[in-house]
């Protein structure tokens, strides 16, 4: 039970069950911890360590602040796992934390990752430097205002951020990628139709930030073929027609590690804008006019939610 400290406070109800052979937990959201690795997912509850895979059944019952942040992350997950979920239906606008626990539960490269609930976060440097190496990656879990994606290498400078970012809006501490080439890919209909390499990978392509002046174009035909794949399973996994797609080569694995997806890519903005709108007005042609042709070759029926499973 999540957040159902009061229901909890009934002592009846859980001996009644306890009786029948059903163990009842009751934890708040706070109580919860997501951790993301070449392993895969594993969302924890931090009282005892136990993974939610683990139990029949996670009924909310409230939705206090950050529930609603993390919820859609919640629901993929105990829907991989095959566990029965009541009043977790994961509705809300796709945070970053969501996205990466539905990529790597489809099997797709994504920095490791860890999601802790705010009253961790203090003292919690030391054990994230050693899952995630130093310099790692801080950034809010729903993307937030800009300027939130900073490198952080040493306790201090955690700390510091800490105090100065909303921890009611959750941070993610993430793996800072070495690169050995990267990519922003745009996804239309199930297909990458404007790809951009960036020539000069510095810190802004490891925070996931585009740098247009540092990009040069590439024929979408000759995109790598892995790379190309990647882009177009991640629109798919997240049930996107339309994505903006950022990948980056680990350089020690040679995997294509997703960095950053958007359904609401700088087509109208940035650089190259001609080119985007280019290619953007072929796809919508093609829906419009070709509507069961394109949706041969693309996504069909994409989920609003981005809960479908793939």
């Amino acid at each position: 039970m999540v957040n159902g400290e009061g229901l909890g406070e009934h002592v009846d109800l859980a001996g009644e069950l306890l009786g029948s052979g059903v163990e009842v937990v009751f934890r708040s959201i706070e109580d919860l911890a997501v951790h993301i690795g070449p392993e895969g997912v594993c969302i924890r509850e931090t009282v005892d360590g136990r993974d939610l895979a683990d139990f029949g059944l996670v009924q909310v019952l409230a939705y206090p602040r950050p529930t609603a942040t993390v919820l859609n992350a919640i629901s993929d997950y105990l829907a991989v796992k095959g566990v029965r979920a009541v009043n977790v239906a994961g509705i809300g606008a796709p945070t970053k934390l969501f996205t990466y626990v539905r990529l790597a539960n489809r099997g797709l490269s994504v920095p490791s990752t860890v999601y802790l609930p705010s009253r961790s976060l203090p003292g919690a440097f030391h054990d994230l430097a050693a899952r995630l190496d130093l310099p790692f990656v801080l950034k809010s879990v729903t993307g937030g205002r800009a300027g939130r994606t900073r490198l952080v290498g040493d306790e201090a400078a955690f700390e510091g951020e800490l105090r100065d970012g909303d921890l009611g809006r959750g941070f993610l501490a993430q793996e800072l990628v070495p690169p050995d080439g990267s990519y922003f890919a745009l996804v239309l209909g199930g297909h990458v139709e404007f790809a951009l390499r960036h020539t000069g990978i510095g810190s802004d392509d490891l925070l996931a930030r585009t740098r247009w002046e540092d990009a040069e174009r590439v024929d979408p035909h000759a995109l790598e073929p892995s790379a190309g794949r990647t882009a177009v399973h991640v629109a798919a996994s997240l049930g996107y027609d339309i994505a903006g797609v950022r990948l980056v080569r680990h350089w020690t694995t040679g995997q294509w590690c997703v960095l950053d997806v958007s359904p609401n890519p700088p087509i109208g903005s940035g650089g190259w804008t001609a080119d985007k709108v280019s290619a953007y007005l072929a796809y919508m042609k093609r829906r419009l006019v070709h509507p069961q042709q394109a949706d041969a070759g693309g996504l069909t029926d994409t989920d609003a939610t981005g809960l479908r499973l793939a």
